[in-house]
């Protein structure tokens, strides 16, 4: 039973150790979780062997350490925002417009769903971390 007990607590802290690692990665950001993102991929490539992918993901991440900086990616990310909050500003006027002129309920209908597409793309924008 002592044997037992070392095995499940050897288990537990493998299992506590790797979760700390997840974590840790999940909490990168911007330039950072671009290059673990491409070396994690790299990783993989290698063990399985693609020497294609190797090559070019070799050369992702030389560019990544080479040219990435996190406030380009701000910049880049708040442009996005920017573009999308007026694509939903677009199809909500376009939507008021089609109401006041008594349009198609079924051309209503599909401004309805472009603008809940609109939003949904809106919010998954904002949610992100560039």
């Amino acid at each position: 039973m002592n044997h037992l007990s070392k095995t499940a607590l050897t288990l537990l802290v493998a299992f506590a150790a790797s979760g700390a690692a997840s974590a840790a990665d999940t909490q990168l950001t911007g330039c950072a979780a671009k290059r673990e993102s491409i070396r994690s991929e790299l990783r993989q490539a290698q063990e399985q062997g693609l020497s294609d992918k190797v090559a070019g993901l070799t050369r992702a991440l030389d560019e990544v350490n080479a040219h990435c900086r996190d406030s380009s990616l701000v910049e880049r990310h708040n442009k996005k925002i920017v573009k999308a909050q007026a694509k939903v500003n677009q199809t909500e006027r376009s939507l008021r417009l089609a109401q006041e002129a008594n349009k198609e309920p079924k051309k209503i209908a599909k401004l309805e769903g472009k603008l809940e597409k609109a939003k949904a793309e809106l919010a998954a924008l904002q949610a992100q971390q560039p």
